[in-house]
């Protein structure tokens, strides 16, 4: 991406001007002006180094992007080639999976290039229930990349034909005492992807992971966005549930944006 500077264009003028124009002196004036306008364009076609950029966003993403810039995959606890847990990947892109991902002993897959968890295999009991193994202290930031990741991913949780409120067959909000009338599914959607969807339960996961890591930006970060999550489960009014619901992903959006250019 480049970045434009906007640098204002100064004009080199000789002392003469004071006492009056000539057409030698606007000569000198428009040669001094070219050269400086030639300097600008060289000088706002400069491309930020990833360093750079990441120092410019606004607190806590700059802390967090320059931890997550810094960040590697553990060189300890990584399976062979020959296990057998490699048998079970197909190739990615057409490369080698051994090229594209590396595997742990803990069960932990991680993409090679960018860091991110993709799989955690553990066992299950008859019933289907079970808990991934805890991770090691250097992969949990690869899983909080991934949580974030698949946030986005998946979007707003708004049902298709659940407007916040009810519409008449030609989708004019209907009204009663010149009030409009709330959906009630449209609310509920929300409340349902907050507190069975599993999100609060990742942001609780990651202001752990903060807390243990001790990366107090990210854990400033995981509070505001609980507050938020939290504030909307609690109201009842449509609005306020989709003005507090959208800030909170909003913020999820901001800090994937960071780990994108973090790992870029």
């Amino acid at each position: 991406m480049k970045f434009t500077y906007l640098i204002g264009t100064f004009t080199v003028t000789s002392a003469l001007l004071l006492a009056g124009c000539n057409a030698k002196e606007t000569t000198v004036e428009k040669e001094a002006t070219t050269v400086q306008t030639n300097k600008v364009e060289k000088e706002k076609n400069v491309e930020l180094t990833k360093e750079e950029k990441i120092a410019e966003l606004p607190s806590p993403y700059n802390e967090i992007g320059k931890h997550f810039a810094e960040w590697e995959l553990p060189k300890e606890g990584i399976l062979p080639k020959d296990d057998p847990q490699w048998n079970e990947t197909e190739p990615f892109d057409g490369k080698d999976p051994h090229d594209a991902f590396v595997y742990y002993e803990n069960g932990y897959g991680f993409d090679k290039k960018t860091g991110y968890m993709f799989t955690a295999a553990y066992e299950m009991d008859e019933e289907g229930q079970g808990e991934p193994p805890e991770p090691s202290p250097d992969q949990r930031e690869g899983i909080i990349m991934a949580i974030v990741d698949e946030w986005v991913y998946d979007g707003d949780y708004v049902m298709e034909g659940s407007p916040m409120y009810y519409e008449d067959e030609n989708g004019k909000q209907i009204e009663e005492n010149g009030k409009k009338v709330p959906n009630p599914d449209f609310i509920a959607n929300l409340k349902l992807d907050i507190e069975d969807g599993g999100k609060m339960d990742d942001l609780l996961k990651i202001r752990s992971y903060a807390e243990k890591d001790k990366l107090k930006p990210l854990e400033d970060w995981a509070n505001e966005t609980i507050n938020y999550f939290a504030n909307a489960s609690e109201t009842n009014d449509n609005e306020e549930c989709w003005n507090l619901y959208s800030k909170g992903m909003d913020k999820i959006e901001e800090l994937n944006n960071t780990f994108k250019l973090a790992r870029e």
